[in-house]
């Protein structure tokens, strides 16, 4: 079994494999090469396939097309024009909180895969270590402004339906199908940039959290289990799937997520609301135990899905860009430390 060295583990990921968008051929040989890793440390891999629909960009854009047309519509027929915008605004929000994917299975579907790397199941409790080994395309842009003009877009369409009109309601109406309209073309600018190396991220939380399987082996009240999930960049798809199939074996009173994300550089930050629209909150004793400065994260990460499913998670960061040894290092003793609280104040009782 060779050791761990957390940054030559991030490097290995890049240069073997470089970019790894969700559902790519180069994802599946990250996969592959994330098992044998596991595996040469001893312990028990499980690859899991599963469906995840990438195109996530277009399918919004396809649903604000329609919006804007709604818009246009209202102005002649209000009840049509309205009924658009409605179903414009639901197909985003299912998609966009997680629910379920709407307009972008149309768009084709591909095969992703999570790592999944189990630890003593004979521990009172769990701790699942997450961290994505996807890499999302080089460009972004906030999605929550996007939503809230499909909502505002929906009030002034809503209030046509009930006979109001005039200069004022056409002008309010104006600003948000502007905004909509000005989201296309950065939605297709994501959509057609290339996929990032993905150094710190998430390279650097994908050998962090191998690092930790090694090293977490003297807790006593919890098993230590490793998840790399494919696809987070896909609206978090990876983590959803495991739980949809793996949700049973974990128990809210003894289970704890710790989801790491981007620690290649820059000050450390733990979470303590996540959510693109409806924020769920990181678990608090969480939040004390790790007692470092906090932050609201908007991204559709994998502590949210796994907060959403009421499971005690929270999600270690750093505010950085780069992939810097001197970090890694840090959030590693961090992360130690935190797990060595965990188990000495929360363990859970023997079965």
């Amino acid at each position: 079994m060779t050791p761990v060295d957390t940054f030559t583990e991030a490097e290995a990921l890049i240069d073997e494999v470089g970019p790894r968008p969700a559902g790519s051929d180069a994802e599946r040989r990250a996969a592959r090469q994330l098992a044998q890793r596991l595996e040469g440390l001893g312990r028990e891999v499980v690859v899991e396939p599963f469906a995840v629909w990438p195109a996530w960009t277009v399918g919004y854009t396809i649903n604000l097309l329609l919006a804007i047309a709604g818009s246009v519509v209202a102005v002649s027929s209000a009840k049509l024009g309205t009924g658009l915008v409605l179903l414009a605004t639901v197909l985003t929000f299912l998609d966009l909180a997680g629910i379920t994917p709407t307009t972008r299975r149309l768009l084709g579907r591909r095969a992703s895969q999570n790592v999944l790397s189990w630890g003593e199941r004979e521990r009172p409790g769990a701790l699942l270590l997450v961290a994505h080994y996807d890499s999302g395309p080089t460009r972004t842009w906030p999605l929550r402004p996007m939503f809230w003009a499909l909502l505002l877009l929906l009030a002034c369409c809503v209030v046509r339906v009930g006979g109001m009109s005039g200069t004022a309601l056409a002008v309010l109406q104006f600003v948000p199908t502007v905004v909509l309209i000005l989201y296309v073309p950065l939605l297709l600018d994501v959509a057609l940039s290339p996929a990032a190396p993905g150094e710190n991220d998430n390279a650097s939380g994908v050998a962090l959290v191998v690092r930790l399987a090694e090293r977490l082996d003297f807790l006593e009240g919890f098993g230590v289990h490793v998840l790399l999930t494919g696809s987070q960049k896909a609206m978090a798809q990876g983590i959803r799937a495991f739980l949809k199939k793996h949700r049973r074996q974990f128990a809210r009173d003894r289970t704890v997520v710790l989801n790491v994300d981007k620690v290649g550089s820059g000050e450390l930050h733990v979470t303590k609301k996540e959510g693109p629209l409806l924020t769920v909150r990181s678990h608090p004793q969480l939040v004390a135990l790790m007692d470092a400065p906090t932050l609201v994260n908007r991204e559709p990460s994998d502590g949210c899905a796994a907060a959403s499913a009421q499971l005690p998670a929270i999600t270690v960061t750093c505010d950085g860009e780069r992939l810097e040894e001197d970090t890694l290092t840090e959030v590693e003793e961090f992360c130690v430390e935190f797990a060595e609280r965990l188990d000495e104040e929360l363990s859970p009782p023997e079965r």
